[in-house]
């Protein structure tokens, strides 16, 4: 009986001692760190970002240019002039569009991530070169997208639905439906998978991600929505310097301005590739990885 009692005390003394070095393992993130860092190493490495841009955003222009999808597109008043004719009904063609550039965006931020976090020297061969690690981070980017998208989608289903008679019913769709507006926010605690898989790298435990940013949700939620309003200010800032340049010599500035938004694009996903890589850095700081 007193064996059994000294082995029950000692699984009671392990318990204690996981917890504390559970707690332990929790990590004070840094807000000023995740807010201003991924726009301090895109600073730092504006030179090299500069000339992936040279390559990258001529490219995507030309792509633009052949799904008739091009920036134009945004201005009806030009929408019909060739070459800037825009085919919006053609949604298997935007949708084909859309992937073939986002698998372009991900070939040039494993060349970022090389440049500016692995401090490597590449060749224009490694920078064209597509491989399984940019099909997965095609991948991490399908999910963040559609992640962020059930919203609109939880929007949709709650405004287009007919009523049930049965309250029960009707308000466990509503509550079902309703997650989609949380899963946003939720997903903020694991923006730094993108970091692991461009490192090539294992991606921590569901749980050690919950874990490591635990009493840090505010901090991520800020720091997100910071960078989302930098961004999407950006986007609008370029779009009215657009608008008003484009009538003075449409041709010139039309193609010019076809490769200057792709280059904010690709500014936008440096950032949001930067902000995960300090989102890493901050969540595993003490931890092995």
């Amino acid at each position: 009986m007193r064996k059994k009692l000294l082995q029950i005390a000692e699984k009671i003394q392990k318990i204690g001692d996981v917890k504390t070095i559970e707690n332990k393992e929790k990590n004070e993130i840094s807000l000023s760190s995740l807010t201003f860092l991924p726009f301090g190493l895109w600073i730092y490495y504006i030179k090299s970002f500069a000339v992936l841009c040279c390559i990258f955003a001529p490219l995507m222009a030309i792509l633009a240019f052949a799904t008739n999808n091009s920036m134009v597109c945004g201005y009806p008043e030009y929408a019909e002039i060739i070459p800037f004719k825009c085919d919006i009904h053609n949604v298997s063609l935007y949708v084909t569009f859309f992937f073939l550039r986002l698998l372009i965006i991900c070939v040039f931020l494993k060349s970022w991530y090389r440049i500016s976090v692995k401090h490597e020297f590449i060749n224009v061969r490694d920078v064209l070169l597509i491989n399984y690690q940019d099909w997965k981070m095609f991948v991490v980017f399908v999910l963040g997208i559609i992640i962020n998208l059930m919203p609109v989608l939880s929007l949709v289903l709650l405004i287009t639905r007919v009523p049930n008679p049965n309250w029960v019913i009707e308000s466990i769709y509503f509550a079902v439906v309703s997650l989609g507006f949380l899963l946003p926010l939720f997903a903020v605690r694991f923006y730094s998978g993108a970091a692991f898989v461009l490192g090539n790298e294992k991606l921590p435990s569901y749980r050690r991600f919950l874990k490591l940013t635990s009493d840090n949700g505010l901090k991520l939620l800020i720091s997100v929505a910071i960078l989302a309003l930098f961004g999407a200010l950006l986007m609008l800032y370029f779009s009215n310097i657009m608008g008003g340049i484009l009538p003075i010599n449409f041709w010139v500035f039309g193609i010019l301005g076809e490769v200057l938004y792709n280059a904010v694009l690709l500014a936008i996903m440096v950032l949001i590739v930067n902000y995960a890589v300090v989102q890493k850095y901050e969540i595993f700081k003490g931890s092995e990885e």
